[in-house]
């Protein structure tokens, strides 16, 4: 299974007016309707194998980001102006009083394969512009193993002051004290329903065909487990080659420093040759969060299973004694 990758989805006008007298940037969590979560699982798993985005619409309140409403992006082959839909859908969502404030935006993801450099780059955009932004990943095949995979992301204020200089050397990386670990932030999140769907969920609750108490105690299956490992290994075996590949820039780079020291020392103009330029490294920091990532999916996933198997263990000795 592979994307096919798109163009980011262009980024929304905002009016500054409705943004005074918020606190700039700050969000402790993140409730989305379920209705708009809905929408977003129903876009996703309709483009399984595709890479889809859209925007979500909300209001910022205090620290809290509420999420009331989501649409989706246009098709990675549609050709037409993806600003002037963006500007179209804001006027009719408008039209009939719904909320047309963009809070950010929400991106697919097969098992959990959304770090990469187009990311970043869309979610500063959108960070710039409304710093209370999240990016919404919703993975459409863990979800279909039983567990929900959707979690809200945003950028780091450190990494957002470094990535504004636009220097991704480890010189700029030392100097900001940036590691993998301080790209991205998870922002907690909850889903949040009426009244009355709350009472059609315990009605539904009372009838056995909706019942999903067993379907619980299904073990992680093996091509998912499977597949974050072979995800992690690859990460490993880039970030080796990035490094290998670091080290002999460094061994490069000595070299020329020296030579530029002989021709000083000789009197020899050294004008002519210049400093090699530094070698960028936001792609190996991006393969550590990855890994780090990918580590914790492994991890939840084994505790998961392991508790399952205790409780399906316990189980069967109570039907045994049952039937003895």
């Amino acid at each position: 299974f592979f994307f096919r990758l798109r163009a980011p989805f262009p980024m929304p006008r905002t009016d500054s007016t409705e943004e005074k007298g918020q606190t700039e940037g700050q969000i402790d969590k993140v409730q989305i309707d379920g209705l708009a979560l809905l929408k977003i699982i129903k876009h996703c798993d309709e483009n399984k194998g595709e890479s889809v985005n859209g925007q979500l619409l909300g209001l910022h309140v205090d620290s809290k980001l509420e999420v009331t409403n989501s649409f989706p992006g246009l098709p990675a082959e549609e050709k037409a102006d993806h600003e002037a839909f963006l500007d179209v859908m804001m006027k009719l969502l408008k039209q009939v009083n719904v909320d047309n404030n963009s809070v950010g935006w929400y991106q697919s993801a097969f098992i959990g394969e959304w770090i990469d450099n187009d990311i970043i780059r869309t979610h500063y955009n959108f960070q710039s512009k409304i710093p209370e932004s999240v990016v919404l990943i919703y993975d459409p095949y863990t979800t279909t193993k039983g567990n929900l995979a959707v979690k809200t992301y945003r950028l780091t204020q450190k990494f957002m002051r470094f990535y504004k200089s636009k220097d991704f050397s480890h010189v700029n990386f030392a100097k900001h004290r940036i590691d993998s670990s301080d790209i991205f932030e998870e922002v907690p999140m909850k889903v949040h329903n009426s009244h009355l769907i709350h009472a059609f969920l315990y009605e539904l609750q009372c009838k056995d065909k909706f019942s999903c108490t067993f379907d619980r105690l299904e073990l992680t299956g093996d091509m998912l487990f499977k597949r974050n490992l072979d995800i992690m290994s690859n990460s490993i075996d880039d970030l080796l080659q990035d490094q290998n590949k670091f080290s002999f820039y460094q061994r490069q780079r000595v070299r020329a420093q020296a030579a530029r020291n002989r021709d000083k020392t000789d009197g020899h103009d050294e004008g002519s040759k210049k400093n090699l330029p530094y070698l960028g490294r936001m792609d190996a920091y991006l393969t550590a969060q990855k890994i780090t990532h990918y580590s914790k999916k492994v991890r939840t996933m084994v505790g998961q299973s392991m508790t399952k198997m205790f409780e399906v263990d316990a189980l069967n000795r109570v039907h045994q004694s049952n039937e003895s």
